[in-house]
């Protein structure tokens, strides 16, 4: 269902810094030292196999077929390291979406019936690892499934953990007496960010160009063309119309490690002046099809409520991507 057209990365990507390199670098070699040969070829590649670093989706790897191996190849002592890779690169939120979003594969294989047989927190994930793990050179840490793509590239004191993409089907769900809502803090903070606008501001942010039944910017859009800058200048919002806007972006950020968060979010909110935020179809959380995006010079977030074919009510579509700093890249193409 996907087509990859190979483009050019490149390590020279504008990041902040920050990056716990060292640490992600330690975690990823001690992961590839549990495995055999054979394994170890499926895992490992060259950090200039682009277009197998560019293989993610939101799609199931049932549909879309992923690079590296799924968790259910691995034991259970190799599964805990590669774990150990993605714990140590991200924020204790952003590690526990990994988990949560995983969840939902569980709960979505529970459900049965068409549409629903077959996820899982193991079948639906893979893991990769592009060139080798340095504190100094450039590698990438590459997991993702079902609804799920992080991306992670190290180059000394630089990072990047775009592309990202997270969701959830369903959007909040039980499991052992607990309520579980994988995109929580994303989703709330973007209605948010939309709800403190007054009327007025609120028509002046609405899309001219069109409605949307998916992300722009998804699985596949790596040549590096954004659409034209559309909606409302955050520079027009008062202080606390932009702290709402700047909780947005955090909600993303802050998934990658403190430091490097830190550095990336100060960034992209010294940009505020030339940011835009948007939106179409609906702002309804609820609402089928509402969509939000936040267009900066480098940063670039949508977020759509989608129909769910296997559970009754929308679900969440999620991408962030710097347009300056995709895997590393000042730009893909």
């Amino acid at each position: 269902m996907q087509t990859f057209t190979a483009v050019n990365l490149n390590t020279d990507g504008d990041s902040a810094g920050g990056a716990n390199s060292a640490e992600v670098a330690a975690a990823a070699t001690a992961f590839l030292a549990t495995l055999d040969a054979a394994l170890l070829a499926k895992v490992q590649y060259d950090f200039t196999a682009n277009q197998a670093r560019q293989t993610w989706s939101n799609y199931p790897t049932s549909t879309v077929a992923r690079e590296g191996v799924p968790l259910k190849d691995l034991s259970e002592a190799q599964q805990t390291a590669a774990l150990a890779m993605l714990k140590v690169a991200l924020s204790d939120d952003g590690y526990q979406q990994v988990l949560d979003i995983r969840k939902a594969d569980d709960y979505l294989n529970s459900l049965g019936g068409a549409g629903a047989d077959g996820f899982g927190a193991l079948v639906d994930y893979n893991v990769a690892v592009f060139g080798k793990p340095s504190a100094t050179t450039p590698f990438m840490v590459q997991f993702g499934g079902h609804h799920l793509a992080r991306n992670l590239t190290y180059n000394g004191d630089k990072v990047s953990q775009t592309p990202q993409f997270v969701g959830s089907e369903p959007i909040s769900f039980v499991i052992d007496g607990a309520t579980v809502e994988p995109v929580k803090a994303e989703s709330t903070a973007v209605f948010a960010m939309i709800a403190g606008l007054s009327a007025d501001q609120q028509s002046a942010a609405k899309l001219t160009s069109g409605t949307y039944d998916d992300l722009l910017m998804g699985p596949t859009h790596d040549d590096g063309e954004f659409p034209a800058t559309e909606g409302l200048a955050v520079a027009e919002l008062s202080a606390g119309e932009k702290d709402l806007v700047v909780a947005a972006m955090k909600a993303y950020v802050a998934d990658l490690d403190d430091d490097a968060a830190a550095k990336s979010l100060a960034k992209y909110e010294s940009e505020l002046g030339s940011t835009k935020i948007a939106w179409a179809n609906n702002t309804g959380p609820s609402d089928e099809s509402s969509y939000i995006r936040i267009d900066g010079p480098s940063v670039w977030i949508e977020f759509i409520n989608t129909r769910s074919r296997s559970t009754p009510d929308i679900h969440f579509h999620s991408v962030y991507r710097d347009k300056t700093n995709d895997y590393g890249s000042t730009k893909p193409s």
